[in-house]
Order: structure tokens, then sequence, then C-alpha cells
């Protein structure tokens, strides 16, 4: 039995693994190597933390605390912000410092190098000599005159001002007033400014300043303007007349701008047959194809462009004499024009006077014009001022007394155009929003002939059927 179990357990026991190891991979897996790790790695943070545990001093790693606690008195705001200050430097500055007290081992490491130690330390050094004896280049004197040009120019440019958030002054008034505008009496109080500004609003007393555009007039048209005499229920011959004769003239006008209108928009108007329309159309379309076609045999030639030939050195000479000589010619005839003047100042205050009499004109001018101004309603909108229609009764249709005076136009159209007329509101006319929608027709499946339609498709609502 006892065979038999010894049998048993050496069929269970494994062979060892062969192993080549002439090969680094069998050093890495037989060797074990973790003591060694683990005992340079100790040497490593003794290094970064700047020396082991055993050669420091007791007091570099303990504290004996001496002092007694004090009560802590009651947090505030302020004693919270003093405490922030305290901390220290943010976390986010103190990663960037370096955290471990190894020396760097290369001490020659590449860094940015500053602008006084780039260059030829060499050509350096006589820069320095010369600027030591006075001598500088000339680039260098005028990028500092530049530098200084500019100095003086923000130091003479004026500041911006702040936005004014406080109006303590009258804003529509003269420059320096006071915003207290109302009782004398309450302004000449030891008060302060609003404790009177209280009392003037409280009293009624206060004067509110407003600018002087507010009252200045836009129109010089009376509200209510008189009728023509001719419009009365009993006129005279030759008021009636006027009326009828002002009629006529804007009813002409009118018939002379539809005449215009219906003259310029005839041919356009005109009505062609779709077949004439249709070839006119192809006509045009093919204009100019013809031209581009060409013949594959042909071939356009460019012509050959001669290249310009350069001046010779005594043509260039030569230019150079012209220029100088037409130079000179200008100058003296400037200097002859100038010798000129002087001899001319008689007619010079003609001259003046002239402008001054023509400049009192034009002011005359504009002054009129801007009379004439108040009277015409202005421009307040994209659409223009249209006059109402003048209220005319025809002779026949004058009665006589006001009890049969047939009556026109209507008082609410009046002074809506009598405001339009005195630039109250803007001109405008009036909008109508008609909004049509399309009819939707389409076909039921159950009325449409089967033309290639598939069967499963119940979305497909179109009215015409599907192609095969």
């Amino acid at each position: 039995m006892l065979l038999k179990l010894n049998e048993n357990d050496n069929l269970t026991k494994k062979k060892p693994k062969r192993i080549v190891k002439h090969k680094k991979k069998a050093w890495r897996i037989t060797s074990n190597v973790e003591d060694v790790e683990r005992f340079l790695e100790s040497k490593r943070l003794d290094e970064r933390l700047g020396a082991p545990f055993e050669e420091r001093d007791s007091d570099s790693l303990f504290i004996v605390d001496t002092k007694a606690a004090k009560p802590q008195p009651p947090k505030d705001e302020s004693t919270r912000k003093r405490k922030l200050k305290e901390i220290g430097p943010l976390r986010c500055y103190s990663i960037l410092t370096p955290s471990s007290a190894v020396v760097d081992p290369l001490k020659k490491r590449n860094r940015v190098r500053l602008p006084q130690e780039r260059g030829d330390p060499l050509l350096r050094k006589i820069m320095e000599e010369k600027r030591a004896k006075g001598k500088i280049p000339t680039r260098f004197l005028q990028s500092m005159k530049h530098h200084q040009e500019k100095v003086e120019l923000l130091a003479n440019k004026k500041k911006r001002e702040k936005l004014r958030s406080n109006f303590d002054f009258d804003l529509w008034g003269e420059k320096g007033d006071s915003l207290m505008i109302g009782d004398k009496k309450v302004v000449g109080l030891e008060l302060s400014d609003e404790l009177k500004t209280y009392t003037m609003e409280k009293t009624g007393k206060r004067v509110y300043s407003r600018p002087k555009t507010m009252f200045s007039k836009t129109t010089a048209l009376k509200p209510v303007e008189y009728p023509h005499p001719g419009t009365s229920y009993n006129p005279t011959f030759q008021d009636h007349q006027d009326l009828l004769q002002k009629a006529c003239d804007v009813e002409i006008k009118e018939l002379k701008q539809e005449a215009k209108t219906r003259r310029r928009l005839g041919p356009m108007l005109k009505k062609i047959p779709i077949q004439k329309k249709e070839a006119e159309w192809m006509t045009e379309m093919s204009q100019g194809l013809a031209d581009d076609e060409e013949p594959e045999g042909e071939q356009v030639e460019t012509p050959c462009v001669r290249p310009t030939k350069p001046k010779t050195r005594k043509q260039k000479i030569k230019a150079k004499a012209l220029r100088m000589q037409e130079m000179r010619r200008k100058k003296l005839k400037e200097a002859k024009k100038r010798m000129q003047e002087f001899e001319r100042l008689r007619s010079i205050r003609r001259e003046i006077r002239k402008g001054e009499e023509l400049q009192a004109k034009r002011l005359e001018q504009r002054k009129k014009e801007k009379e004439e101004k108040l009277l015409k309603p202005a421009i307040l909108s994209r659409y223009k001022y249209e006059p109402p229609q003048i209220e005319v009764n025809l002779s026949d249709e004058i009665a006589g007394s006001l009890r049969g005076l047939k009556t026109e136009g209507h008082v609410l159209v009046d002074r809506y155009k009598s405001m339009q007329r005195r630039n109250i509101i803007e001109p405008r006319i009036r909008q109508r929003v008609v909004l049509k929608y399309k009819h939707k027709v389409f076909k039921k499946r159950s009325h449409v002939e089967p033309t290639g339609v598939r069967v499963g498709d119940r979305n497909n609502r179109s009215t015409e059927p599907i192609a095969k």
C-alpha cells in the first residue's frame, strides 16, 4: 500500500520548468529583487526629504507645546478674512514649487536666456564701450526719439471721463447750475440738499428744468384753419368759382399723372401670345451660343507681346534731369504767384466783400426756407402726406339755406389730417392683412387605381400615382 502512495506522489509532482537563463527575460522571472527595490525607494525618499530620519535632530521632528490653549473669541466676518490671509499661498501655487530636496544633476540645463545674455559677447562689450563714450547708433537714437514722443503724447492725452451716475446739477441748464430751482427761501435755508428737494417737491414750489427744444414749435400752422369761403351754404359767385377752379386743377393734375403712367407702362402691359412669348424666350436664351462654338481644326494664335526694354544709364540720367527741371519750373511759378498776390490787394478786398454779401444772402434765404418749411408737413415716416380732397358743392347742389345744405367730408377725417399736417402724428396707411390658406386636396386610397403604389405605405397621400 505504501508503495502505491509513493508512486501516486511522484505522478502528482510537476516537473520544474526549464528556463533559458542567458536571456534578460529569464533574469526578471527567476530573480527576486523586491528587497533591493524597497531599499532603493527608501533611499530616494530620504534624498527627496533632505536627510534620513536617523541623522536629523529631534527639534526638526518634534515640537514641545509650552503654551496653554487660549479661549477662542466668537468668530465674525473680519477674523475669518484675516485667517484666510494667514493660511498662506494657495494650493494651486504650492503645487508649482519643488517638492524634492535632490540637487539637479544637470547644472547646465537649457533655459531661456535673457535679452542681455543673447548675442555675441564681444559685440556687446564693444557696444557698452561706445555707449560709455557717448556714441549711440542712429537706429537707437530714432527709437529713443519715438519713445520720448510716445511718452509725451501719453502724458498730454486727455483722460477719459467716467460715466456719470449722480446728476447733482441742472441737466438742461447752463454748466454748473444748481439742482435747487424753486423757492428762494427754501434754497437759502441751512439744510441738506435732499431735505430741500423733498420740501420743494411736497409744497409744489419746485420748478423742474426742461430742455429749450421742448417749447420750440415744429409747425406754424394753426390748429383749426378757416375753411374756404366757397364752401359756405350761400357763397358769393366769385368765391364759389375760385373753389371750383382749385378742385378742377387737382383733378387735371391727377388725370395727367394717370396718363403719364399709362403711357410708360403701356408696352409692358400688352398681351403677348404664349407661342410668341416662348419663341422670344428661346431666342434670348440662345444669344451668344453660336459665337462660342469654334471649329476644332482652327486654333487661335495669341499675339506675341514684346517685353519692355530696360532704360539705359543715359536715359535714366536724362529722365532725372527732366524731373528736376520740371520741379524748378513749378517752384518758380509758385514764387511768381505769391508775388502777384501783393499787387492785387484791392481785388482781394473786393472778393472778400462779395463773399460776405453772398453769405448774408444765403443766410437770409435759409431763414426764409426754414419759415416756409414750418408751413409744410415734415417727413416722419416712409409714406408722404396726402392732402384731403377739396370739399366742394356744384352749382346745382347749393340750396341757399343751411337746412337744405348737402354735407361734404367728415369731422374726424378733417381732425386726423390736421394732426398729420401739424406733425403730431406721422402719415400712415391702413393695413389690410388677408390670410389665404391653400386648399389641401388628396385622394382616398379606396378611390385611387392601383398603379404601382406600395401596399404597406400608409403615409403616401400623393395626388399623382407613382411611376413603375
